[in-house]
């Protein structure tokens, strides 16, 4: 089975490529230019070079980082041609459609919100991150006219080796980590290593299909998320960082930090689905 991958270089990616290999796949990494951290056992592709490719399944991760700066207007639509954008060029060079698409997203689909919980079928909230996950999802769907299968998974955020995580890392270990804000808002997270499985098995089982929240079961606060990562660095977690800080900062990207959802992973709660790392604590003692 041949795999192409886009957001090759990604945090997501650098953790699938061996599992995918170990599974006796062949990974091809699609590139805009020569990327050195992707393995030498990966095969690297342009988008001028697809046409006439034969994928049997496509695992979409292309996209700017959304947290690396302020969203100005350019930036926005940064955010959107490399998501909606470059997913309807990729799927124009596909002179073969893939059996199986596999396109990331994010629970940022559901906008933010304070109490309310979100499954899969629930009624989104507004707001620019659901503008943008909700148009590129719409442009994913576009294969399924072809008879694709599709998943789109939107993720929590990922904890890992890298990502998210790594930019904690240097303040919880100096002990200046805590709440953010009032620590009260959800952090819906999930451990990388079963973001890998849940991709590996989506394309294994062709009863996966449709939308699936990449989160694990445990609904956790952010002050919930602070202790627990303080807590396995054996370091306190008391500084707490004012809102008005991170929007000055940051602006009205400040409410990924600030704000937050409580999402339950319900699909795949009621698939065959089972996480390995299905509470924090137990997830960050494997990643410290």
């Amino acid at each position: 089975m041949r795999i192409l991958v886009t957001g090759a270089n990604g945090f997501i990616a650098s953790n699938l490529y061996p599992l995918l290999t170990a599974a006796g796949y062949e990974s091809v990494a699609l590139i805009h230019k020569h990327q050195s951290l992707i393995p030498s056992y990966v095969r690297k592709i342009t988008l001028d070079e697809l046409p006439g490719e034969n994928f049997d399944v496509i695992i979409n991760l292309a996209g700017a980082n959304i947290a690396a700066q302020r969203w100005s207007t350019s930036r926005k639509e940064t955010l959107f041609h490399s998501r909606v954008s470059f997913t309807k060029e990729l799927f124009s060079k596909l002179t073969i459609k893939p059996k199986t698409l596999l396109n990331a997203s994010a629970v940022g689909y559901y906008g933010f919100d304070k109490s309310k919980t979100f499954t899969e079928e629930s009624e989104p909230n507004g707001g620019f991150t659901h503008e943008l996950c909700a148009a590129w999802e719409q442009e994913a769907a576009h294969l399924q006219d072809h008879g694709v299968r599709t998943i789109i998974f939107r993720l929590g955020v990922v904890l890992g080796h890298g990502g998210a995580l790594a930019k904690m890392k240097l303040p919880f270990q100096m002990g200046l980590g805590g709440k953010i804000a009032t620590g009260e808002q959800f952090f819906p997270w999930i451990h990388i290593h079963d973001v890998c499985r849940f991709l590996v098995t989506a394309i294994e089982q062709e009863s996966y299909s449709g939308h699936y929240n990449l989160v694990a079961p445990q609904v956790i606060t952010q002050e919930q998320f602070a202790t627990a990562y303080a807590d396995a660095l054996n370091r306190p977690a008391l500084l707490t960082t004012p809102s008005w800080l991170l929007e000055r900062i940051f602006g009205e990207m400040s409410c990924l930090l600030t704000q937050g959802q409580k999402v339950i992973p319900k699909a795949l709660e009621e698939s065959s689905f089972s996480f390995e790392f299905p509470t924090i604590e137990y997830a960050l003692k494997d990643l410290t």
